[in-house]
């Protein structure tokens, strides 16, 4: 057992508080069983109550123990796609507290394909519920030192490589009707498993499931209007034939206008006439897109320009780009047609 595992696997079963990596960002866990420990994820983030947290554990027997509905749909998703990243919000058994869920009688369940998390839970015992590593609303944080930087030494972070997918899961809701043997199937917040995958996957079986868009998006985490949020003003222009002199003039306009803070994140907006814009650049490919999108965003806050702004291409199309955007636009400040 590595040093770091010793330590961080006493500090959870003590009830404290630990980040650890995964192939998506680096999470902020505790024990499920422990409200107090659950409760200080809560806290230590500074996130509301009201926003459930996801439970992570290091096998499908341990995620048939947190709900009262493996069913077979659940049962082939989880073959095909754990360990992954998909979240699946699913009934809740009553191991899950109403803490871990907001309240809410479903519970998102993860099997991460990390050894580092999965190592944890197995030295733990028990899964491990777990947020993002980072302040509530801020960007995401893909490395350790991202995770140091936003808590410093009041968080422990087990060191791993930086996350390889660099997005949150995608969250799917299975919900079951077993009069009718049928299931119905929301997205509730997309990520690296698309609807496409899923389909690929389900329909030359015989399960008889609908697509529905309308499932309250406040069972899923990170599901915020303002999420992933960097301190300097971000900017995302739709017009790819607006020249710079006139995105200046309407920055200067309308910059003025932000509020000081959106969602706990306090705001540096620019004083007096804008001269320091940067551009935020992604690579072409949205797989590796997602991957950098995170820290491209933090060491583009580092820099401190006035602005940060990202010109959305028309050929930045399909589903992977989707889960990107879905990050970007609950990044922006302001959004310009």
């Amino acid at each position: 057992m590595s040093t770091q595992l010793e330590i961080a696997t006493e500090l959870i079963k003590n009830e404290d508080v630990v980040a650890f990596p995964t192939e998506t960002v680096y999470g902020l866990g505790a024990r499920i069983d422990s409200r107090k420990a659950v409760e200080k994820i809560f806290t230590t983030k500074q996130r509301p109550f009201f926003d459930p947290l996801i439970v992570h554990v290091a096998s499908i027997q341990q995620a048939q123990e947190c709900t009262t509905d493996f069913n077979p749909l659940v049962q082939v998703l989880a073959e095909k796609f754990w360990p992954g990243p998909l979240t699946l919000v699913i009934p809740k058994s009553e191991k899950i507290s109403d803490v871990i869920t907001s309240g809410l009688q479903d519970v998102g369940i993860r099997f991460p394909n990390h050894p580092i998390a999965l190592q944890l839970i197995q030295a733990v015992g028990v899964p491990i519920a777990a947020p993002s590593a980072n302040k509530f609303g801020r960007t995401s944080p893909t490395t350790a030192q991202h995770v140091r930087h936003e808590f410093g030494d009041a968080v422990f972070v087990m060191d791993g490589e930086p996350s390889q997918i660099g997005i949150e899961s995608t969250v799917l809701a299975v919900k079951s009707i077993s009069d009718e043997k049928k299931y119905q199937l929301c997205i509730l917040r997309k990520g690296f498993v698309t609807r496409s995958q899923i389909d690929e996957l389900l329909k030359p079986l015989s399960f008889n499931y609908s697509w529905v868009d309308h499932l309250d998006k406040k069972s899923s985490p990170g599901n915020m209007k303002h999420h992933y949020m960097p301190s300097v003003p971000f900017v995302i222009c739709r017009n790819t034939a607006m020249k710079l002199s006139e995105l200046n003039t309407i920055l200067n306009s309308r910059l003025s206008q932000l509020p000081d803070q959106v969602e706990g994140v306090t705001l540096i907006k620019p004083k007096g006439q804008i001269n320091k814009i940067e551009f935020l650049k992604l690579p072409t490919d949205p797989v590796l897109a997602a991957r950098e999108l995170y820290s491209l965003l933090r060491l583009a806050s580092l820099r401190s320009p006035q602005v940060l702004c990202f010109i959305q291409l028309p050929s930045q199309i399909g589903e992977m780009w989707e889960s990107v955007f879905d990050r970007l636009y609950k990044a922006a400040s302001l959004i310009l047609d």
